[in-house]
């Protein structure tokens, strides 16, 4: 190479560097339509001086997936990250970010895109790439499972969901501790995605054992804390102990109008379950206000001709007959 073209790839590697850094800047600062250009800018560089092909690419194409991403352009975010993934598939080993973080970001974007049936096919096909390394990071493969799981759990296969759920506890423990908070939000999963034909007392189980992380734990998220309450609410009422019930629904509510106020749309399941319990052991006078507080919620959300309004409207009726 003649010393000019060298000192020049030498420098348009300064500066393809110093871009790469100026992106990672401007997305932590949540400035994406800069961060955007910027890797736009590194990228025509890194195609000049090693190749439209080459690994390097690959930093800059996910961060620019990135940005699109947080901007809600997803077509444009999974063109950039499906040619990282192509590229990284080429180099093998030699790719960073490595090939399943791509996947994974991947995957985000076709669940924001509502291709429920691409994200399950990339989900298994990295799965199988997992299952196929002899050491596989265990907080990676926990993640992925969990993900995996939480997809199939909400199609409805929960019989499929179920182990993928216990092995990322089982990672989870293994890697972090019993008392993480990754655990915790890995037995909720568990719990929530439960087969419906194994017994409560076992959901109910994985719940007190979320719920002792969580409350011993000040890094669990409060919405975490306040959905384990929520389900663990549901199961002690399924076992016929509607006193502790409703003192969890209770705690729940509490916990999660500390998070979005007592306006929130996600405040009524709690609402209408709490009602519930006290429509069912006679106190309509307790049920009766948080019926009318979950069917100012539902109105506004969903509108005054939903069926779930029509629902609580009839729940009311009853209770105020009783009252």
């Amino acid at each position: 190479m003649r010393p000019d073209r060298a000192l020049r790839r030498w420098w348009r590697g300064r500066e393809y560097r110093r871009l790469l850094d100026q992106a990672a800047s401007e997305l932590a600062g949540s400035r994406h339509a800069e961060a955007e250009a910027t890797c736009a800018r590194a990228i025509a560089i890194a195609e000049e001086i090693y190749g439209a092909g080459d690994a390097e690419l690959t930093g800059p194409l996910y961060a620019l997936s990135s940005a699109q991403l947080a901007q809600g352009r997803l077509s444009e975010a999974r063109a950039s990250s499906a040619r990282a993934i192509a590229i990284a598939e080429a180099a093998g080993a030699g790719a960073d970010p490595p090939l399943p973080r791509l996947l994974e970001q991947l995957a985000a974007i076709l669940e924001r895109q509502g291709a429920a049936e691409d994200g399950e096919a990339l989900f298994r096909r990295m799965l199988a790439g997992y299952d196929r390394m002899r050491d596989p990071d265990p907080l990676e493969l926990s993640a992925l499972l969990n993900r995996l799981g939480l997809l199939l759990g909400r199609k409805g296969a929960r019989a499929e969901a179920a182990p993928l759920f216990q092995r990322a506890v089982a990672l989870r423990e293994g890697a972090l501790g019993a008392g993480h908070p990754l655990v915790a939000e890995a037995l909720y999963n568990a719990a929530t995605f439960f087969e419906e034909d194994r017994p409560a007392a076992e959901r109910e189980a994985m719940l007190r054992r979320a719920l002792a992380i969580a409350e011993a734990a000040p890094a669990v998220e409060g919405a975490l804390r306040a959905s384990i309450l929520h389900n663990l609410a549901a199961a002690r009422e399924a076992l016929g102990d509607a006193a502790e019930a409703a003192t969890l629904y209770e705690r729940a509510l509490a916990a999660r109008e500390a998070l979005v106020g007592d306006a929130h749309p996600s405040l009524r399941p709690t609402l209408v379950r709490l009602a519930q319990v006290h429509h069912a052991a006679g106190r309509p006078s307790a049920a009766l206000p948080l019926y009318e507080r979950a069917l100012r919620l539902a109105e506004a959300e969903l509108g005054s001709d939903h069926p779930v309004a029509g629902a609580i409207e009839a729940w009311m009726d009853e209770a105020r007959s009783r009252s």
